[in-house]
């Protein structure tokens, strides 16, 4: 991961998605859900992260992770939608955790209760909870590990203020806790690098029309412990960006140019952008 986001102020606004955009994308992300159910409840298979993530999560590429609550779905899929379009590869975190208490009561139908007995093993549930709860949690941290950008959506629905504290934040779910700890802590990797076979010519031309050399003005806050942007300047911030009309791989490219300008805009130090986007492999005519 090479940054992590706080984007403040996130209300349901107008959006170009619509319901049924929002639920093709649930639809189509529901096949995590699946493979997760069908690994774990095979009792031949191994409770190993490792391995429930090469079955369950066999995505290679991420580059945007986006953590929210759970009343804030639609909205965390809307901006998927939005981060898609302009070429990226979103993942929206409800897609493990969001469910996990469905999932541990198959489990638990399963596996907690005990030949002849009608309710369920106090101890065999606390063990299968323990072990589901931290092997979701290790998949998630992963996938985190594996993105680029962490973002996330500060929403009244994940943060409540002490009554007696006006100022002191305190998150409502035991998994963003977990998300934004290991974001914060997380070893910082460099920017994504996409390798291509091609000429030096081709290379040239393709630079070009991946990249937009316009600079999008936002005001933005910079905490200490994080970055951070308001919705309203992450709105923007995806509605400046023009899709080319080409390929999905120059697409891609042209999307984590943009990301290079939210950076930017956040105040990142100059040093650690140069590195190009695309490495080329050694190209023979």
């Amino acid at each position: 991961m090479f940054l992590d986001l706080k984007i403040e102020n996130v209300v349901t606004s107008d959006s170009q998605w619509s319901d049924s955009d929002v639920a093709s994308y649930k639809a189509k992300k529901d096949n995590i859900a699946i493979r997760l159910e069908e690994y774990l409840l095979n009792g031949n298979n191994l409770l190993d992260a490792e391995k429930i993530q090469q079955s369950v999560f066999p995505e290679t590429e991420i580059d945007v992770f986006i953590s929210h609550s759970h009343n804030d779905e639609e909205q965390a899929i809307r901006i998927a939608l939005s981060l898609e379009k302009i070429g990226l590869k979103p993942f929206v975190d409800s897609c493990v955790w969001g469910y996990a208490d469905e999932l541990l009561q198959k489990i638990d139908n399963k596996f907690c209760i005990p030949s002849g007995w009608e309710n369920y093993s106090y101890a065999l549930r606390n063990r299968t909870t323990t072990n589901v709860h931290l092997i979701l949690n290790a998949a998630l941290q992963q996938m985190i590990h594996r993105s680029e950008l962490f973002v996330f959506l500060g929403t009244e629905s994940s943060i409540k203020i002490d009554e007696y504290m006006s100022d002191t934040e305190r998150l409502s779910s035991p998994w963003i806790f977990s998300e934004l700890m290991f974001a914060r802590n997380v070893k910082r990797t460099e920017r994504k690098q996409l390798q291509y076979e091609m000429s030096m010519e081709s290379y040239r031309k393709l630079e070009e029309a991946a990249f937009d050399s316009k600079h999008v003005e936002f005001r933005y806050l910079l905490p200490q412990s994080t970055y951070s942007m308001d919705y309203e300047q992450f709105k923007k911030w995806l509605s400046s960006y023009t899709l080319p009309d080409d390929s999905d791989f120059i697409g891609r490219i042209s999307g984590l140019h943009h990301v290079d300008k939210l950076y930017t805009e956040l105040g990142v130090d100059a040093k650690l952008l140069e590195a190009p986007r695309m490495q080329l492999r050694n190209y023979t005519v």
